[in-house]
C-alpha cells in the first residue's frame, strides 16, 4: 500500500531572502514541491554596529512570517519548520528575536547551526546528483558553507561568516563595485579560503548551491542560447566564470538588472558572489562548476524523510529512484516498464558485438530509456512521441546530467528517422554526429522491441540471432498466443533493416509445442 507523508512546510529565513516552500512525499512519486514563495528581506543589511538585528530588520521578519502564516492557513498546512541561518544565528539579540516571532506569529524559529547548514546542503547534493566525490559551496547572504565528500561520505565541512550580502556591505560603498573594492574583496575571500589546508588543490567538481549560484547558471544558459531546459546540474567551466566576470564588470547596475537570467533583486550582489566563486575554484582547482537546485530546504526535508522511510533513500541509487518516481507520476508500474528488457538487452549486446551499433558508455541510461519509452502516450496516444521528448527535455531528473537527459529524451521518444532528425536539430551543438547515429540506431532497436509489448505482457521468453551475407534471422521463443507480437514485429522490422542494411527474417517458436 502506498505511503504518503502529509504536506510539510519549510520556512527558510536566510540573510538575503525568506522563502516558504511546501513539500509532500510519496513512495511512488517521490518528493514533490507544491508551493514556493519568496520575499527579499536582506536581513544581513540590518545588523547594527553592536551586532544586533535592528528594529527595522525584525519588523521585516515578523511581517513576512505573518504573511506566510496566512498562506499556510489558506492551504491548510500545519506541519511547519522554520529554519534561521546566518543573519539570525549571528545576531547578538537572536534569543529575543525568536521569542518575539513566537509571540507575534505563533511560528517557532529553529536556529540552524553552521555545521547543520553545511550538512543539510551536503545531504541534498548526494541525494540529487550521481557525483561521488566533490566539494559543495553554499553561498547565502550572510555565510558560506562548504563540504568535501568522497564516495558520498562527508570528510570535511566549514562555515565562513560572509555571504553575498555581507560582502557587499563590507566592501562596496556605491551601487557598483569599483576596481579597488573588487581587489580588496578578492584578497579577503582568498585569505579566508586559503586558511583551510584541506581545501587546497582537490581537483574535483564544485557543486554550488543557493540563489547566487542559480542566477549565474541561468545567465550562462541564456548567453549560450542553451536550448535544453532545466537548471539543475548545469555545468560551467573556469572560462565561463571568467567571461561572466568580464561581462558583469562592464555593466551598470541598470545594465545588470536587464541581463537575461539575472534576478533584478540580485543585481547588486551578483559580482561579490561571482568573484567569490572564481577564487574558490582557483583554490580548489575545481574541474567544473555545477549548480545544484537542491539545497538547504531539501536537505531539511530529506533529513526528516530518511528517518521516516529509510529504505526509500539510497544516495548510490539517485537516478534509479528518480526514474521510478517519474514512472510513478504517470502511474506506470516499474516492473511493467521492463517487460522484454532482457530480450532487448540480448539483441543490443549481439548488435554491439557484430558492429551494427555503437554501445552507450552508460548502460544504465539504456535501461532508463527503455523504461520511459513513449511515456508521452500517458498524455496523448496520438502525439506520444512529441510529448515524450518534451517531457524529458523539460523535467529535472536527479542524478542524470543535462546531456544524458537529452540522450534519454532522444532514445525514449524514437518514432522514426524523420522525427528523430526534427528533435535533434536544435541540439547539434551538444550531440556530435557520431552520437547522432548511435542514438538513432539504439532508439530504433528499442522501438522494435518495445513495439512487440503491445498488451503489456511477456510471452516472448528468449531470442537467438543468426546472420548470413544477405539475411539476419531472429528466432523468438514464445509461450501462449503470440499473434499480436508477431504482427507488431513484422510491422516494425523495417527499423532493424535500416540498421543492418540486409533483409530481416522473423520466426516464432512456441516452446509448449517442442
Amino acid at each position: 500500500m502506498e505511503t504518503y507523508s502529509k504536506q510539510k512546510a519549510i520556512i527558510d529565513i536566510g540573510s538575503n531572502s525568506i522563502r516558504l516552500v511546501v513539500f509532500s512525499y510519496s513512495q511512488a512519486e517521490g518528493l514533490i514541491e507544491h508551493y514556493n514563495f519568496k520575499t527579499v528581506a536582506r536581513l544581513s543589511m540590518h545588523i547594527d554596529e553592536k551586532g544586533n538585528l535592528t528594529e527595522e530588520g525584525q519588523h521585516i521578519l515578523i511581517e513576512t512570517l505573518l504573511k506566510f502564516n496566512k498562506i499556510l492557513n489558506d492551504i491548510h498546512v500545519t506541519d511547519v519548520f522554520a529554519a534561521a541561518t546566518a543573519a539570525i544565528r549571528q545576531a547578538n539579540n537572536r534569543e529575543s528575536i525568536i521569542q518575539r516571532a513566537k509571540k507575534q506569529t505563533g511560528i517557532m524559529i529553529t536556529l540552524v547551526s553552521a555545521k547543520e547548514e553545511a550538512e543539510y546542503g551536503y545531504l541534498a547534493v548526494i541525494h540529487s546528483t550521481n557525483i561521488p566525490t566533490a566539494v559543495t559551496v553554499d553561498m547565502g547572504g550572510g555565510s558560506t558553507e562548504i563540504t568535501y565528500f568522497e564516495n558520498k561520505e562527508i570528510k570535511f565541512l566549514h562555515s565562513f561568516p560572509f555571504g553575498a550580502v555581507s560582502l557587499k556591505k563590507k566592501f562596496i560603498t556605491g551601487s557598483l563595485i569599483t576596481k579597488n573594492e573588487k581587489e580588496n574583496l578578492i584578497e579577503y575571500v582568498r585569505e579566508q579560503f586559503q586558511s583551510l589546508v584541506w581545501l587546497h588543490n582537490l581537483q574535483v567538481p564544485i557543486i554550488a548551491i543557493g540563489g547566487s549560484a542559480r542566477n549565474i547558471a541561468q545567465v550562462d544558459q541564456q548567453r549560450k542560447n542553451y536550448s535544453l531546459h532545466g537548471i539543475h546540474q548545469h555545468e560551467l567551466s573556469r572560462t565561463d566564470l571568467q567571461e561572466l566576470s568580464y561581462g558583469f564588470s562592464n555593466a551598470s547596475l541598470e545594465g545588470l538588472k536587464k541581463i537575461d537570467g539575472l534576478s533584478s533583486d540580485r543585481a547588486d550582489i551578483i559580482v561579490p558572489a561571482l568573484e567569490t566563486f572564481r577564487v574558490f575554484m582557483d583554490i580548489v582547482q575545481g574541474t567544473s562548476f555545477i549548480y545544484s537546485k537542491k539545497g538547504l530546504r531539501e536537505g531539511v526535508i530529506l533529513a526528516q524523510l530518511i528517518k521516516q522511510f529509510p529504505a526509500d533513500f539510497d544516495e548510490n541509487k539517485v537516478s534509479l529512484n528518480a526514474i521510478r518516481h517519474l514512472l510513478g507520476k504517470f502511474h506506470v508500474k516499474e516492473e511493467k516498464s521492463l517487460h522484454l528488457y532482457e530480450i532487448f538487452s540480448s539483441i543490443y549486446d549481439t548488435f554491439a558485438q557484430w558492429g551494427y551499433i555503437t554501445p552507450l558508455n552508460n548502460k544504465e541510461l539504456l535501461r532508463y530509456a527503455f523504461q520511459l519509452f513513449h511515456i508521452g502516450k500517458e498524455i496523448d496516444q496520438d502525439a506520444f512521441s512529441q510529448h515524450t521528448f518534451y517531457l524529458i527535455t523539460n523535467l529535472t531528473i536527479d542524478g542524470i546530467s543535462n546531456k544524458d537527459r537529452l540522450k534519454l529524451a532522444l532514445l525514449s521518444s524514437y518514432k522514426n528517422k524523420d522525427t528523430f532528425k526534427q528533435y535533434i536539430e536544435p541540439f547539434q551543438h551538444i550531440i556530435t554526429n557520431a552520437e547522432t547515429k548511435q542514438l538513432r540506431d539504439i532508439g530504433a532497436l528499442i522501438r522494435f522491441t518495445k513495439g512487440m509489448d503491445i498488451l503489456g505482457r511477456s510471452h516472448i521468453k528468449d531470442v537467438s540471432i543468426k546472420k548470413s551475407d544477405n539475411i539476419l534471422e531472429f528466432a523468438f521463443s514464445v509461450v501462449g498466443n503470440y499473434l499480436l507480437e508477431q504482427y507488431q514485429a513484422d510491422k516494425l522490422k523495417k527499423h532493424i533493416e535500416k540498421i543492418v542494411q540486409v533483409e530481416v527474417k522473423l520466426t516464432f517458436v512456441d516452446m509448449e509445442e517442442l
